[in-house]
């Protein structure tokens, strides 16, 4: 039986997060963001190991080794450019991955749970993704109405058959979410049950995730 791989994202620069730092840095009741993944994908009993993909800094590569006891995979300057890296990194250095579970450092509130949720899934799918359901009016830059009905929010988490996801994506293409670069044939399984999946992209953004900490229960 093949292994399952965890992949943290964690090489962005924090350009719009505007703390002078990259988020994933960001100390948020004390811990840095990265932090939060690293703690849970250590406990969750369906990875075989896991790898945190971060930007070309030796100095902060050096420390958040040997700080999390983590191994690093260097990422590129795009969210595709690292994730292309990362799967170039297994193929050539994990003969036996089968399967994968990928989420971004900036998503502090997964937890166990949720990663062996979306693993155990890939036993019946091709790929597993977060999804939201649009609420709220949908149009479009010309002012014009779109059926929200027809369209989801897409996100990490994500979870995929490690042969089939490394064989189709590129980092060349224009889409920012890899499960589109699979044939559409294969069988998806959009996972709603994610109710509490937060992404810190600016500063104000760790008010909501401090909140959400401090009144977490764990399982979603």
């Amino acid at each position: 039986m093949g292994k399952t791989i965890g992949l943290i994202l964690a090489a962005g620069l924090g350009v719009r997060f505007g703390a002078g730092q990259p988020k994933q840095y960001f100390k948020i009741h004390g811990k840095e963001l990265i932090a939060y993944s690293v703690e849970v994908f250590q406990k969750a009993l369906s990875l075989d190991d896991f790898y945190v993909v971060l930007n070309d800094d030796p100095v902060q590569q050096e420390r958040i080794e040997e700080q999390y006891g983590v191994k690093i995979i260097p990422g590129g300057e795009t969210r595709n450019e690292s994730f292309r890296k990362a799967l170039d990194y297994l193929k050539a250095n994990v003969s036996d991955c089968e399967k994968i579970f990928v989420n971004e450092a900036a998503r502090p509130m997964i937890t166990p749970e949720i990663i062996n949720n979306y693993v155990k899934k890939l036993d019946e799918f091709d790929y597993v993704y977060s999804a939201e359901k649009i609420t709220d009016s949908l149009g479009t830059i010309d002012n014009k109405f779109a059926d929200r009905s027809k369209f989801i929010l897409v996100r990490a988490p994500e979870a995929y058959h490690f042969r089939q996801i490394e064989s189709s994506f590129s980092a060349d293409m224009e889409i920012t979410f890899p499960g589109h670069s699979l044939p559409k044939e294969l069988k998806a399984y959009q996972y709603f049950e994610y109710n509490n999946n937060i992404k810190v992209t600016f500063l104000e953004d760790c008010n909501k995730i401090k909140y959400q900490i401090i009144n977490h229960d764990g399982v979603q």
